[in-house]
Parts: C-alpha cells; sequence; structure tokens
C-alpha cells in the first residue's frame, strides 16, 4: 500500500508547515509560531474531519503545487486558492493540484491548507510548527521546497463536502479593513492628537511585512519622548500595535520577539486578527476602539461559530 503524503511539485512563495504553535516558551525567548489565521486552520481541519490543532499548510499570496501520494483529502480556507475553496477536495494516488489564487490582484493573502490525517512532521516542543524567523520545527525548520515530501498521518475523522465560507468573515472588496482595538500598556504615552492621527487615519499594509509582525505606513505617530526613551524592554502579546521610532505602527504575529521596547498604543482583538492577515499589501488598514468586554463578547461569538461547525462535521 502506498504511503499516504504530498509530493511539492512548486512551493509557492511561502509555504510553512503550521499547527496551533507552541505556546509557554516565551521564558526562553522561543516564538509560539503556530497558523497566523488560527480560524481558518481550525475550520479547514474540521472539514476534513482532523482535530482542530492538527498541522496543515500556511500558504502566503502564490501557492504551492502538490501531488498525492496514496489517496489524499485536503480544504482549503481562508482565501480563493485552489479549484475548491472552502470545500473538501479528494485526490487519488498520483493526482496533482495548483493551489493557485483565484484572482492574484485581489482576495486574501493567506490561507490554510488542512490534509485529512494531518501534516504528520516530527513534534517539537509541543508543536509541529515551523518557526521561520529560527529556522526549527515543521519541515527541517524552512519553508517548503520543490522536491519535499509531506508525510500524512492516518485520517481520524470522516471528511465532508460542506462549505466554511459563511463561517469567516469576508474581506471587504474596497480593499480597506477595520481592524478593532483595545488599549495598550502604553496608550497614556500618546496625547490626544497622536491618537486623533492613529484611529483617523488609514494606514497602508507594507510588502515587508512578514510572520514577526505586519508593518503599516502612514502618518507619523508621536508619543512622549522623553518617556519612550526610558521604557523597559518587557514582554509582548500577539496583536500588540507597537509604535517604532518613526513614528510608524507595527502589529506583532506569532514569531515576534518574546521582548521589546516599542511603546505599544493598541492591541488588536483576537476576533479581528484574522482579517488583519489575510489582508493583502498596499490594503488599507484602519482602527478603531472598543471595550475589553465587547472583545470578551466578540471572540466568544467567534468560538461559538467554529464550535458548531466542527460539531457538525464531527471533527474531535
Amino acid at each position: 500500500m502506498t504511503k499516504r503524503g504530498l509530493e511539492v511539485l512548486e512551493a509557492g512563495l511561502l509555504t510553512t508547515v503550521q499547527d496551533l504553535g507552541r505556546p509557554g516558551w516565551g521564558a526562553l525567548g522561543i516564538p509560539a509560531a503556530g497558523a497566523l489565521d488560527d480560524e481558518a486552520l481550525r475550520l479547514a481541519n474540521a472539514l476534513v474531519g482532523n482535530p482542530a490543532g492538527a498541522a496543515g499548510l500556511e500558504i502566503t499570496l502564490l501557492g504551492p503545487t502538490l501531488r498525492a501520494r496514496g489517496n489524499v483529502a485536503i480544504a482549503v480556507v481562508g482565501g480563493e486558492f485552489g479549484p475548491t475553496p472552502d470545500r473538501v477536495l479528494s485526490l487519488a494516488d498520483g493526482e496533482s493540484v495548483a493551489l493557485r489564487a483565484r484572482d492574484p490582484s485581489r482576495g486574501a493573502a493567506r490561507a490554510v491548507v488542512a490534509v485529512a490525517g494531518g501534516v504528520d512532521v516530527p513534534v517539537l516542543l509541543g508543536s509541529r510548527s515551523t518557526c521561520v524567523v529560527a529556522r526549527f520545527g515543521g519541515l527541517h525548520g524552512w519553508p517548503l521546497r520543490r522536491g519535499d515530501e509531506l508525510p500524512v498521518g492516518a485520517a481520524v475523522g470522516v471528511p465532508g463536502a460542506d462549505t466554511a465560507a459563511a463561517a469567516l468573515e469576508p474581506l471587504p472588496w474596497s480593499g480597506e479593513v477595520t481592524l478593532r482595538t483595545v488599549p495598550g500598556p502604553q496608550e497614556h504615552l500618546f496625547g490626544a492628537p497622536a491618537l486623533e492621527a492613529f484611529f483617523g487615519s488609514a494606514f497602508r499594509l507594507l510588502p515587508e511585512s512578514n510572520r514577526i509582525g505586519l508593518r503599516l505606513s502612514g502618518p507619523a505617530i508621536r508619543g512622549d519622548a522623553a518617556e519612550v526613551r526610558e521604557l523597559p524592554s518587557e514582554g509582548t502579546a500577539l496583536g500588540s500595535v507597537q509604535i517604532t521610532a518613526d513614528g510608524q505602527p507595527i502589529v506583532l504575529l506569532n514569531e515576534r520577539p518574546t521582548t521589546g521596547g516599542y511603546p505599544k498604543i493598541a492591541t488588536v482583538i483576537a476576533a479581528d486578527l484574522g482579517l488583519l492577515v489575510r489582508a493583502r499589501p498596499g490594503a488599507a488598514i484602519r482602527f478603531a476602539r472598543v471595550t475589553v468586554e465587547e472583545a470578551r463578547r466578540l471572540m466568544a461569538a467567534r468560538e461559538e461559530r467554529i464550535g458548531r461547525i466542527a460539531a457538525g462535521r464531527g471533527s474531535p
């Protein structure tokens, strides 16, 4: 019997093995890594009958071309990549699929590919995720390359043909994304003019962004210079919006440094991080305020949607 797996015929721009990451190692300076769009990963896994945290592939802008070894079922969620986004695609032994963006000029920048049985690379510090910045985990510690062979585990659930599209908030076709935030720990260092500029302006998402953080360009946001110079280094949180020395925001992501000294004006709420990482370079990004209570309510609603789909698919 042919051992199940996926052969990489073309690697795409940045394709990595990711699961839900390895939290808890920050004290040793180890980033959590994991899928930038955890919601898409969990929904894709639900479609193919996997546990929520099974390892899949994260694709960016230009997806890979894969060939099945044995019969393999996959599902792409998060962006319109490949022939059947948001649905299960069954590949027979030897069959290949190109996971290209349907419209390279618009739509989501990233998506997640779940494979029935999960991508079965070694577990390192509790996770199969690739940490690109530190070059470990995943398959040999780096993004996929042509000729790589991805082993696939034994399927534990029954893949279906249901659509998951309705559970993900779609990107606005206008190209402008509004991210809801709660106050950051150094919001008090920014006066009224700086806060008005931050919440009243559109920032452009730069192509220099990566899995460490998404860089934005717009009006300079200036804090209290004397206070900022004296800030000690402190732990960083997922979604923190730090303001660099030139007054530009960076939204910190899964491979961020575990500590940092830039002032953090706000934190993007967890329920909106998927929208952010699906936005394409050049997109207009705006920020809006919400209360901590509202952020919790939105997160609870997101979790309820994911749980409902997972239960409907019978995923463990």
